[in-house]
């Protein structure tokens, strides 16, 4: 990593007007439909890039109290969110297999949970550093997503099924593997969420499914998930977005096909969350848009209503309840009327948006290519200040 232990992130300043205007997408809706809202005046300003090297890319953000845990293709760091001091790092060096992080998520018991690229899951508990492989029970290499939902147990998305594990990290008994002949509706699964109901969802590239009560459920975009494809866009030429061949794997971010066009796969759930307001179940897509789901009637959404993009990497929910998406054309804030959007124009590094957190100061993180940015909320009292409640 290019940071040292206990020195800042290098940071670019930016040098931006104190009030950026916010792009407002989407097309005006039919005279027989209701206007639309007024869109609000800007909530946050970019206030500043962290950067973790040009061809880096930032994959996973979490904040836990002042911590902010930053997943990393070359690594993982713990930043303290308020004074952007690095904490600790950790690489090959310190004992992951890779260092390239999908996720970071901390444990209810303090452990550090990292899911890497090829190099499994690295779990680092009382200073030391403890990988696990198919050998050990994990059900590949490739770790998407990490869940610990109330009473112990952990699930893990992998490119080879779902694991449950409970019990014993060390025993190989303890771990339990489900995939496509289980009920799971594609092998390659990118997230994972649990309801108050006990239910365990998860994005896969066939499909959105659901464990409950042992029975499995899918629902692909033949049952309503996600948007239409208006503009005939292609599925990605690869007969998965992690593989060139079956049972090859391979990784990259590129949402475009040859010609350079978008693409659009019409079952593929790369992002999930659970709205914590009403638990409904927020479904990114990859070329549908996002998609919101009473567990029988999807909702969905994409540019046209004035998502930034169609493909949806991360979501975050913020203290006033406010979703924000992170999408291949922009940063999203969605307050269940209106649609603010922030892209390059208005200071982001880049226009894909690969990771969100918002923090309890409603500090926004957002992470891209090449750096973190912090999207600072505009001061009490201002026209865009972020509001108590939505």
């Amino acid at each position: 990593m290019s940071p040292a232990r206990g020195a800042l992130w290098p940071v670019a300043a930016v040098a931006l007007a104190a009030l950026l205007s916010c792009t407002q997408k989407g097309a005006a809706p039919p005279s027989e439909k209701p206007a639309a809202p007024a869109p609000l005046p800007p909530l946050h300003v970019v206030a500043e890039h962290f950067e973790v090297g040009g061809f880096a890319y930032v994959r996973s953000l979490e904040v836990v109290g002042d911590d902010l845990y930053v997943g990393v293709s070359t690594g993982v760091l713990k930043v303290n969110r308020r004074t952007g001091d690095v904490a600790r790092t950790w690489s090959v060096g310190d004992g992951m297999r890779n260092a390239y992080a999908f996720v970071v998520r901390k444990a209810p018991d303090g452990a550090l949970w990292m899911g890497t690229n090829g190099g499994g899951l690295s779990v680092f508990r009382d200073a030391a550093m403890t990988n696990f492989l198919p050998k050990d029970g994990l059900a590949d290499l490739w770790v998407y997503d990490v869940a610990f939902p109330p009473g112990g147990d952990v699930w893990l998305a992998t490119w080879d099924g779902v694991n449950r594990i409970h019990g014993d990290l060390a025993d190989k008994a303890s771990w339990t593997t489900y995939n496509v002949d289980d009920g799971l509706a594609n092998r390659w699964v990118y997230a994972v969420q649990v309801t108050s109901d006990g239910a365990l969802w998860f994005g896969t590239e066939g499909g959105l499914s659901r464990l409950k009560d042992g029975a499995w459920t899918t629902w692909r975009h033949a049952d309503g998930l996600g948007g239409a494809n208006p503009r005939g866009l292609k599925a990605s030429e690869r007969p998965g977005f992690g593989a060139l061949r079956p049972g090859e794997h391979s990784h990259d971010l590129t949402t475009l096909d040859p010609s350079g066009a978008e693409t659009y796969n019409e079952d593929y759930v790369f992002s999930l969350l659970v709205d914590r307001r009403d638990g409904a179940l927020w479904v990114g897509t990859w070329g549908g848009g996002v998609a919101r789901f009473d567990g029988e009637t999807f909702e969905n959404h994409t540019a046209e209503e004035g998502l930034a993009g169609n493909v949806v990497y991360s979501i975050a929910q913020a203290p006033d309840g406010a979703l924000w998406f992170g999408t291949n054309h922009g940063l999203s804030r969605y307050d269940g009327i209106r649609w603010m959007n922030y892209t390059k124009a208005d200071g982001l590094i880049g226009d894909d948006v690969y990771a969100v957190a918002v923090d309890p100061d409603h500090v926004v993180w957002v992470g891209q290519k090449g750096a973190v940015t912090r999207l600072a909320p505009l001061p009490a009292g201002h026209a865009g200040a972020v509001p108590e409640k939505t």
